[in-house]
């Protein structure tokens, strides 16, 4: 339990800015798979985006998606794509074509359905790819007006290198977004792009809470020699970690519901494109907002000169008090072991005076040395 009460009161010590090529690399080699994905496979747009005609039919007992997709081509028209989707009362096969032009043809597949599906409600849209191109080029709009004015206030609020750093990472969770979904292979619907559009304010929100605890720790921090610009982003990090969490759980928890549940499990179609893009979204926003936003505004202000002078100063001081505090501790290792040589010497001295005749002590020679000088004293004459 030690490990969440120190996440809960921020004191955990993870070296998210010392270990950050590590989180470098892992990132690359994503990004160079979701890009191989983009350039080879590309996207399956939906009929709103590609343009054509699409065929709803209720399911019907005994009926498959193979019959109904046999009747469209059985009057010479080509299926783009065809799935099931919903259940029960709401199960809908769902026949997708390019744009039928020719209304006999038309009427022609309208019947040939109807008769394989066993229902008189089949239901027929068509969609011109010119609208779809409309959709495209005002969610770009809108993409570009949003990065243009979340940059300019971060830029307002913080400072440059934050703007910068929080728009590379939101570029990443943009980029990590769309090749998991061209993977996947999910059809590319309007609910997509209201999705995308979604998940690029909830993934500068962890970005921003991390920079706003960055920018407080880091106050003053080239007049003091405490600790480097990079020590104390990291010291940031393990601060707002927790919230980082608890809101990414909090998020994904009903996303994880509408994609799992809804779409899986019930197969509410309409739910998958929206719930896959939200899912995919807030999980690389949380992860580039601890292992890419600080690291990268590190890099970034660690080109300043100002900046990467007072991290040499710092480590320089570091080093000599740690190099005066090994030399303290030599002497007084040598102290001690003098202080040691000392009380040796005062023991050899005491042993020494200990074994001296004492003035007044009677003699300690053998019986025939005293008859020898008793015998000497007695002839002088």
């Amino acid at each position: 339990m030690s490990i969440f009460h120190r996440l809960y009161r921020g004191e955990t010590k993870t070296d998210f800015i010392g270990h950050r090529k590590r989180w470098y690399i892992a990132s690359a080699i994503i990004i160079l798979i979701c890009l191989g994905s983009l350039v080879f496979r590309g996207f399956n747009f939906g009929i709103e985006f590609a343009g054509g005609s699409q065929f709803q039919v209720p399911k019907q007992p005994g009926v498959s998606l193979e019959d109904v997709r046999g009747a469209v081509e059985g009057q010479g028209i080509t299926v783009v794509s065809a799935q099931a989707t919903g259940s029960g009362d709401s199960g809908r096969y769902v026949v997708r074509t390019p744009q039928i032009k020719d209304e006999v043809q038309r009427t022609a597949a309208i019947n040939a359905v109807e008769k394989a599906a066993h229902v008189e409600n089949v239901t027929i849209n068509e969609v011109s790819s010119s609208w779809g191109k409309a959709v495209t080029n005002k969610a770009l709009l809108a993409l570009v007006v949003f990065l243009v004015v979340v940059g300019a206030y971060i830029w307002i609020r913080f400072e440059q290198k934050m703007a910068i750093a929080a728009i590379a990472a939101l570029g990443h969770d943009l980029l990590l977004t769309a090749g998991i979904y061209s993977l996947v292979g999910f059809e590319v619907t309007p609910g997509t792009i209201v999705g995308l559009l979604t998940i690029l304010g909830f993934s500068l929100y962890d970005t921003v809470v991390a920079f706003d605890k960055v920018d407080e720790n880091t106050r003053g921090l080239l007049g003091s020699s405490r600790y480097t610009y990079a020590e104390a982003a990291n010291l940031a990090v393990n601060q707002t970690l927790m919230r980082s969490i608890n809101t990414s759980l909090i998020g994904l928890l009903p996303v994880a519901g509408l994609l799992f549940v809804g779409a899986g499990m019930l197969g509410v179609g309409t739910l998958k494109d929206l719930a896959l893009v939200l899912f995919v979204g807030m999980l690389t926003g949380a992860y580039s907002s601890l292992f890419l936003a600080t690291p990268w505004l590190v890099d970034l202000k660690l080109m300043d000169q100002r900046y990467k002078l007072h991290t040499q100063r710092v480590l320089a001081k570091r080093a000599a008090v740690a190099k005066s505090a090994e030399a303290g501790a030599e002497d007084k290792a040598v102290r001690a072991r003098a202080g040691a040589d000392g009380a040796d010497d005062e023991d050899a001295h005491a042993l020494a005076a200990s074994s001296a005749p004492r003035v007044g002590a009677k003699p300690t020679g053998g019986k025939q040395a005293q008859q020898r000088k008793r015998s000497g004293g007695g002839k002088r004459r």
